[in-house]
């Protein structure tokens, strides 16, 4: 047996009144739009630590450098002029890319991390029982004159290298999942 279909209409257009003023209070049509509640979407959001460590870094870089003109011999390191111009340097570096991007910070931080590693590794290595010329003057087991009496590294400064490679690094590896909340 065949059902019987109903024959589609066509819809009958909206009646427009000419524009002359007000229209009277019988034809006047009121539009209510209903919005549905908004609902909250939870997007988790994987970041790493690295704009974290760049941004802090890079104060502590710039903080470091601007003291080391006036203590020369701040944490027992060798610090000279053009340690300290070094140190400016770096941080304001590490801020700028600290505040750039993501992607731009774990680049800077795996890279700056990775030359603050060697200048460790390579002093330990090279260094020798010597006294140092610039900075902390003193007997030093690990004195590395990488340019003598401008640019001198020792065990302390080895360290501290230690110390900032490892978080640069850590902090470009290091993922973290935040939740971003949206609405929909």
């Amino acid at each position: 047996m065949e059902l019987e279909r109903e024959p589609r209409r066509k819809p009958t257009p909206p009646k427009s009144t000419p524009a002359r003023g007000p229209a009277p209070a019988s034809q006047t049509t009121v539009t209510r739009t209903y919005t549905a509640p908004t609902e909250e979407i939870v997007m988790p959001n994987e970041q790493t630590y690295a704009r974290e460590v760049c941004v802090v870094q890079g104060i502590l870089f710039l903080t470091i450098g601007l003291i080391g003109f006036v203590v020369t011999d701040l944490f027992s390191a060798h610090l000279s002029a053009s340690h300290n111009a070094i140190h400016l340097a770096s941080g304001a570096l590490a801020l700028w890319f600290g505040f750039d991007s993501e992607r731009s910070a774990r680049i800077y931080s795996f890279a700056f991390g990775s030359v603050y590693g060697a200048l460790a590794i390579l002093g330990f290595a090279l260094g020798k029982p010597a006294m140092a010329t610039v900075g902390h003057v003193a007997e030093d087991r690990f004195l590395w004159k990488l340019i003598p009496g401008v640019l001198e590294f020792g065990t302390a400064d080895h360290i501290l290298h230690t110390l900032i490679a490892s978080a640069f690094i850590l902090g470009a590896a290091l993922k973290i999942k935040r939740v971003k909340r949206m609405k929909a």
